[in-house]
């Protein structure tokens, strides 16, 4: 006998399902919402309880600002009030260290406590009052980093000094007891020629086991493969020779920085030939270049670039005390004292130190096993950021930048 079954119509059936779609929207929707909400409450942890977190989160806040050189509305609003101090220590040499300190104006927070202090140190010439040089200063102090840029009198008069370094030991040692900082969170960063204080500072037995960091914008690694450089006018890159063309302040501020080792009479020359201009002056007449001395003839052609089958020939030329110099002037020299870890950043084109001294300075590391990175960047106009650079230039530079941004932010975060 067959069972029988009563079955709805279809009509009410249908009905049924419709009424039941609805609810199981809502049920979808409101797991969605709650996923979403633990997203945002994971995430919002990891960005302020996590030192990670926080300093990809100071590093974002920061990067706006260095890549329009002026401060966002947001760091401005939220960031802390700041407050600066220009100080000029007297060592027990005969010279003087002048220091330009932005920090915070209220306490440290209290995680992670102490504040971190980055030490900066312009290139050549006195930097202290170029719009994107305070900019960065006062960024770094608004997100709570006290930033201290160093300068000497050798730097300002645009003279590379091998004793220079002394002065960036003297900001460290002075920051380490300046109130509110935490000791262990020190690094430094420089710019251009200013690298060769800040390697020899973190070589410094007194304070290399306590350098967080090293950055270089634009640095150099060895006077000697410079010169090369600057006699060739080429460089090469990981094998394959680019022309390059110096502007003139690169030959003036190597002149400058051995000018005192040549005599009275080839003095008075290389700086005619090599004043502090915009663009280059003429050569030297040939009759002037004849009264040169041999070492101050090999000096003049591979600053002119004038003889670039000659460059080997010009560099065995220059007096044993020249060579001497180019190796205490030389990062290269210092490079397996230092502890701290090394950031790179160079502009591809650079036109004031060739980007081949980093490429040079990162093989050096690699050899030595030493922990480094370099980043190659075109929003640069070698230490300055173009602020006409194109918006996919931006954001791919804008992305390394960041990187470097967070590991240095990590240190005090």
């Amino acid at each position: 006998m067959e069972r029988y079954e009563p079955s709805l119509p279809q009509e009410i059936n249908q009905g049924s399902q419709q009424a039941a779609r609805p609810h199981r929207s809502w049920k979808l929707g409101q797991r969605a919402a709650q996923g979403t909400l633990v997203l945002l409450l994971c995430a919002g942890g990891f960005l302020s309880l996590f030192p990670l977190g926080r300093a990809f989160t100071r590093s974002a806040l920061l990067l706006p600002a260095l890549l329009t050189a002026s401060e966002p509305p947001p760091l401005a609003a939220a960031g802390d009030a700041i407050r600066f101090t220009r100080l000029t220590l007297f060592p027990n040499t005969s010279r003087t260290v002048d220091l330009d300190i932005y920090e915070p104006a209220t306490p440290p927070p209290p995680i992670p406590g102490g504040r971190e202090v980055i030490i900066d140190v312009p290139g050549a010439g006195d930097q202290r009052s170029l719009g994107q040089l305070v900019n960065l200063s006062q960024s770094l102090a608004r997100e709570g980093i006290i930033d201290v840029n160093v300068g000497t009198p050798e730097l300002f008069d645009y003279r590379v000094s091998a004793q220079e370094g002394q002065a960036v030991v003297q900001a460290f040692e002075l920051m380490e007891r300046w109130p509110g900082v935490n000791p262990r969170h020190i690094g430094i960063i420089t710019f251009s020629v200013g690298s060769l204080l800040a390697y020899d500072a973190a070589a410094d037995p007194r304070i290399r086991d306590k350098v967080a960091f090293v950055g270089t914008l634009g640095g150099y690694a060895d006077v000697t493969t410079l010169l090369r450089t600057m006699g060739t006018r080429s460089q090469d890159i990981n094998g394959q020779t680019q022309r390059w063309e110096p502007i003139a302040t690169t030959p003036y501020v190597l002149y400058r920085s051995v000018g005192y080792l040549f005599s009275p009479a080839d003095q008075k020359l290389l700086q005619k030939a090599f004043p502090f201009s915009i663009g280059f002056p003429p050569p030297l007449p040939a009759a002037q270049v004849a009264r040169l001395s041999p070492a101050g003839a090999a000096y003049y052609h591979l600053l002119e670039g004038d003889q670039a089958g000659n460059v080997n020939r010009n560099l065995a030329a220059l007096s044993p005390s020249l060579k001497a110099l180019f190796a205490q002037l030389s990062p290269l020299s210092v490079i397996s004292q230092i502890r701290a870890p090394i950031h790179l950043l160079h502009e591809r084109s650079d036109p004031a130190v060739p980007y081949s001294q980093d490429v040079e300075m990162a093989a050096a590391l690699a050899r030595l096993h030493h922990p480094y990175d370099l980043a190659a960047y075109t929003i640069f106009e070698h230490v300055v950021v173009n602020l006409k650079s194109s918006l996919n230039q931006t954001l791919s530079d804008g992305s390394k930048l960041l990187g470097v941004l967070t590991s240095i932010m990590l240190v005090g975060s």
